[in-house]
């Protein structure tokens, strides 16, 4: 089991605080791989862009879950750039995912 720890969606070292609205749950491998990023490149635009924030933005509109429920599919340029700088799709990442579809747990109905 996962435990989620608290992190900062805009990180204290890019000038977050610690106010409520500036907190997200996440897994211990999305917060490192994030670190103190606040943007991520979209390798399909070349463009620079903010990273997903769940407090103000709706994770089915800038993601989507591929055919057997395991990988994570940015669908538009926040997104692919959050897929890629968060490594979403890492292999602990999809094996977990794996085992959760088999279980019938996953992907989740949102």
């Amino acid at each position: 089991m996962q435990v989620l720890e608290i992190e900062h969606i805009i990180p204290t070292a890019a000038g977050g605080t610690d106010a409520e609205e500036n907190l997200w749950l996440a897994c211990r491998l999305c917060n490192n791989a994030k670190g103190a990023q606040t943007h991520g490149y979209d390798l399909v635009t070349g463009r620079r862009v903010r990273l997903f924030n769940p407090r103000e933005q709706k994770w089915r509109q800038q993601f989507r879950w591929n055919e057997d429920g395991t990988q994570i599919i940015g669908r538009t340029v926040c997104g692919r750039a959050t897929v890629r700088a968060l490594n979403l799709n890492n292999e602990i990442a999809l094996v977990v995912r794996r085992n959760w579809v088999s279980a019938g747990w996953h992907p989740p109905t949102l």
